[in-house]
């Protein structure tokens, strides 16, 4: 799954709606510097939560897009989905 803002990409933790979230959130919420590939392309990212509510609301909504089935993962679930950014470590 990719969602893109810009040069950046939407990390989604849905885990398919799992009452816990993926092991991945953790370890992105312990180190937050990654290697993502996209297509051929493999760039340093460095990740950060997104805790503001009208930055995570937008970019819940490009996820939504990308992949409707996030809207119903959301509501089989009572722990709010993580959103991550990844912005490239060189910004």
């Amino acid at each position: 799954m990719r969602v893109k803002d810009g040069e950046d990409y939407v990390l989604v933790g849905s885990m398919g709606g799992a009452p816990l979230n993926p092991v991945w959130v953790h370890n992105l919420r312990a180190i937050p510097m990654i290697e993502m590939r996209d297509l051929a392309v493999v760039q340093s990212m460095r990740t950060r939560e997104v805790t503001d509510v009208t930055e995570r609301a937008r970019l819940w909504m490009l996820a939504v897009v990308a992949y409707p089935p996030y809207e119903e993962y959301q509501k089989k679930t009572s722990r709010q989905i993580p959103v991550f950014m990844a912005e490239p470590a060189s910004k």
